[in-house]
């Protein structure tokens, strides 16, 4: 039986089984194989990793875990985790069935993206999501924020730090408050309100949004997407879930289903604003569950040594 096993071998997962690894846990780390990043040139704001190609960090980051000899890392989907009074249980999808004292679910999110034509397609490579991962590498080039909602007025004003040239294209009549609307204003970002018809690229690059038949010039989007949380196993267990989707986690990472933690992305104490959905935030919450994990463990262990 392992001591943990962790679903999701992004950077909170990846992080928490070095941890509990360093702690002498035997840990199986699972992962399907899908890293919301997958697309992206590289992971930005990671402090020693700044720029680093996501698939690299990923490798990087299981040689690290190599030496720990308690740490067992396979690459495989999970399809369902159940919960019992002393241990649970994890079936895998080559068939397999596995056992842990506690399981920590790192399973992360998926963007939304628009339907528009050429997004998906640039996503990563021109079309982004977060001006903290990538605004830096476009600073001063033409840049677009696609939406009509307050939050993409937002994130248009917090773009005019890095460029003087940013367009707000909504895709027909915005819906933000007089409040945004004032600070676009006061911003000087231009407001288009015409159907987007296609976001064009070239070479793996952004060139241009196309509305009403002639094309703006653009070197960079910006897109606010939905996040939506992997929380079908969650779910599936019985664990609390937030109205966005994220599992409901206390300072200590557990969740409402005894046995099972939660860390990552797809975790959210409710006191948090939204989740920590950088790299490097994601990274520092599977260690901070990893320990608590532990602290737990040693707990039981004690207790049960006495007959408490």
């Amino acid at each position: 039986m392992y001591d943990v096993i962790v679903v999701g071998a992004g950077p909170s997962g990846l992080n928490a089984a070095l941890i509990l690894g360093r702690a002498l846990r035997r840990v199986l780390l699972v992962d399907s194989g899908e890293p919301r990043n997958a697309r992206a040139h590289a992971m930005n704001g990671f402090l020693s990793r700044d720029g680093i190609d996501p698939a690299e960090f990923r490798r990087i980051a299981r040689e690290d875990l190599a030496k720990y000899e308690t740490v067992t890392v396979r690459d495989v989907a999970v399809a369902s985790v159940s919960a019992g009074e002393e241990s649970a249980s994890v079936v895998l999808a080559d068939g397999t069935t596995e056992q842990a004292r506690s399981v920590l679910l790192t399973v992360g999110r998926r963007d939304r993206l628009p339907e528009v034509d050429g997004v998906a397609e640039l996503w990563g490579q021109g079309v982004y999501g977060c001006p903290y991962c990538h605004g830096f590498e476009v600073r001063g080039q033409k840049l677009a924020v696609l939406g009509a909602e307050t939050s993409a007025a937002h994130l248009a004003v917090q773009l005019t730090r890095y460029s003087s040239d940013v367009v707000l294209f909504t895709d027909g009549t915005p819906d933000f408050d007089e409040e945004a609307a004032a600070a676009l204003k006061v911003c000087e970002v231009e407001v288009r309100t015409e159907p987007v018809e296609q976001v064009t690229g070239a070479d793996g690059h952004l060139t241009g949004v196309r509305i009403g038949g002639e094309t703006i010039a653009r070197d960079a989007m910006f897109v606010k997407t939905p996040l939506d949380a992997h929380g079908e196993l969650a779910e599936a267990l019985g664990c609390e879930l937030m109205d966005d989707g994220s599992v409901r986690i206390d300072e200590h990472g557990h969740t409402s289903v005894d046995l099972i933690y939660a860390a990552g992305e797809a975790a959210r104490l409710p006191n948090w604003p939204s989740p920590w959905i950088h790299a490097i935030t994601s990274a520092a919450l599977g260690a901070m569950v990893a320990l608590s994990i532990d602290h737990d463990l040693i707990v039981a262990d004690v207790r049960s040594k006495f007959g408490m």
